[in-house]
């Protein structure tokens, strides 16, 4: 056994773990100036409906359990080789497909169709277990809140998870392109990203409740007078890149539309409760 290259393994795994942390305490000094206050006595509730903001069902004040997690980007091209052999099938995704180092893109040849939007998850979910159409299938399940049957560009998308929590960020997806036909709308293509080796970097840890975001929103100015909260949830995010390994953290999204129609997709940090909407994901390349 090599002691000393599994010492540097240590070493690095270390060092990166040491550089995330520190980046996570450079985003807290960065935005100090930022106003967080969760001692509020009047109710959130109370305080958005004085300013006519909208939102559906009740805040929920449950603090869950989350983690740092890391992940090494899948190169497609080799997992792609890989399900040949295992499914002994050298054509398998042949035909009508593209591989971009980390992205796949398939034209699907077959037709699957919704007919009733309220079944998407079903008829998704009938989709991704489908081996010769998609790879690592069972591993996405059905992102409602970020797909769309409206506009110039229907999609919609599917994301892996780790615990329950999925991961909201286009480096862990499917994104499956919709055509309206006949009063259904088909699959037409799609393009996929995945995550491998998905593990924790430390034990898990207690987050903010949505409630408690929400207050931080709002006492920051992000949810103007007669906006509407269209949608929240909890998620993966990614905040770090280190030599060829992705780092996430929790975060919540919260989609907000003004009163001309404009949507804004707000995200907190979970374990910090600031504000990291338009944080830059840091990169650490090798020195």
């Amino acid at each position: 056994m090599d002691f000393k290259k599994i010492g540097w393994i240590f070493f690095f795994a270390f060092l990166g773990l040491n550089i995330f942390l520190f980046s996570i305490y450079k985003e807290a000094d960065d935005q100090e100036d930022v106003v967080y206050r969760t001692d509020q006595k009047v109710p959130i509730e109370d305080r958005l409906d004085s300013e006519d903001i909208s939102y559906s069902g009740q805040f929920s004040g449950k603090h869950q359990k989350g983690y740092y997690i890391s992940g090494k980007p899948s190169d497609m091209n080799e997992a792609l080789d890989e399900e040949r052999d295992r499914q002994d099938d050298q054509d398998l995704l042949k035909d009508q497909t593209s591989v971009d180092d980390k992205t796949l893109t398939h034209s699907l040849t077959e037709e699957n169709a919704i007919t009733d939007t309220s079944q998407t998850s079903n008829v998704l979910k009938q989709f991704l277990q489908e081996e010769d159409q998609v790879l690592f299938g069972d591993e996405y399940s059905y992102l409602e809140d970020v797909s769309s049957f409206k506009g110039d560009y229907p999609s919609i998308i599917a994301a892996q998870s780790y615990e329950g929590i999925p991961i909201d960020d286009s480096s862990s997806r499917i994104e499956i392109e919709l055509s309206e036909q006949d009063d259904k709308w088909v699959l037409s293509n799609y393009t996929q990203t995945h995550i491998s080796d998905l593990i924790p970097l430390r034990e898990a840890i207690s987050l903010y409740s949505e409630e408690e975001i929400i207050n931080t929103l709002y006492v920051n100015n992000k949810i103007p007078s007669g906006s509407e909260i269209k949608w929240r949830h909890l998620a993966y995010t990614l905040n770090l890149k280190v030599r060829g390994q992705n780092v996430y953290v929790p975060a919540w999204f919260v989609a907000i539309e003004d009163e001309d129609g404009q949507t804004q997709i707000e995200k907190v940090n979970a374990l910090t409760n600031r504000i990291i909407t338009n944080t830059t994901v840091q990169t650490v390349e090798n020195s």
